[in-house]
């Protein structure tokens, strides 16, 4: 089908075309177009080129709007809700993976194979946000993972509860979960998401700091005193693994060895036996996690 648009140049409507697809992940099944210029007519025809037959997609289609029923039992929850359950639903469910190559960039990859790279889990999340009535986008960029150090093309979230603008970065916190779920990007300003991301065009600011997951739940430490106590009241109710984040408890510089020193006398003390533990920090988020074994 071709649909005529305003002349316009060829970059322009690629701009155009991509930001559909960002804000509508259903259209998965196409991903380049076609123009052509009518001069007499004063117009262009634009004309995607689809990937699959009309009856696969259909099918795919099907299965998608199927899946999305999972998230059915808590529509009556508040949007702060329903974006946390997304979040753990995405970190518990998926994996980051590149291995069913052009599904991973769509919803396909998390639907039917259950991993994706960041553009298909961030379509996914704004995907399931639509559908529970929570606002949200996919943003564009770059972003220095914190699970391999690598700086890549990157896609994550922006969402709006109650008219303030967020970043949620799903992917980042998939890759640095492993005992535990992590929260590192989760609802972070303009300010903390640039620690390690680059944001390319054009998006809505967030502006409102102290909302991220660690802020809300007392789990930003600001002194070593803080930082023992946090560390023995886990330790005595008997968790084997302790998240936090560490705002400049000793500054960046062997901040993991301080912390693992402090855990290991601070186990000894309760448990009255030694036991080892492994850190696995984020050093621009300053999100350290301790595992004891």
């Amino acid at each position: 089908m071709e649909i005529r648009i305003p002349p316009m140049p060829i970059n322009e409507s690629s701009k155009i075309f991509n930001y559909v697809l960002l804000d509508n992940p259903l259209i998965f099944h196409t991903k380049t177009f076609s123009q052509t210029n009518y001069l007499n007519k004063k117009k262009y025809g634009f004309k995607p080129n689809y990937k699959y037959p009309k009856q696969m997609m259909r099918s795919y289609k099907s299965t998608v709007l199927k899946f999305l029923q999972v998230f059915d039992p808590i529509k009556t929850k508040s949007d702060a809700d329903k974006e946390l359950h997304v979040h753990d639903y995405c970190v518990k469910n998926f994996s980051y993976d590149y291995s069913f190559g052009e599904y991973a960039h769509n919803i396909l990859g998390p639907v039917v194979h259950k991993t994706a790279v960041c553009e298909g889990i961030a379509k996914f999340a704004k995907l399931a946000l639509d559908y529970l009535g929570v606002k949200s986008l996919v943003a564009i960029g770059r972003g220095d993972n914190p699970a391999n150090g690598t700086t890549e093309g990157h896609a994550w979230n922006i969402v709006k509860l109650e008219d303030k603008t967020y970043h949620l970065d799903v992917t980042f916190d998939l890759c640095m979960s492993d005992n535990t779920i992590r929260y590192d990007y989760f609802n972070l300003c303009d300010e903390d998401i640039k620690r390690d991301h680059v944001i390319t065009g054009d998006v809505p600011k967030c502006m409102v700091s102290g909302s991220d997951y660690y802020t809300l739940n007392s789990q930003v430490l600001r002194s070593s005193n803080a930082l023992k106590r946090y560390i023995g009241d886990n330790l005595r109710q008997g968790s084997k693994t302790i998240v936090f984040k560490a705002d400049n408890v000793y500054g960046i510089d062997d901040i993991e060895n301080k912390v693992l020193q402090i855990a290991a006398k601070q186990y000894a003390k309760i448990n009255n036996k030694s036991a080892e533990a492994e850190s696995r920090y984020n050093p621009r988020q300053m999100v350290l996690e301790i595992n004891f074994k």
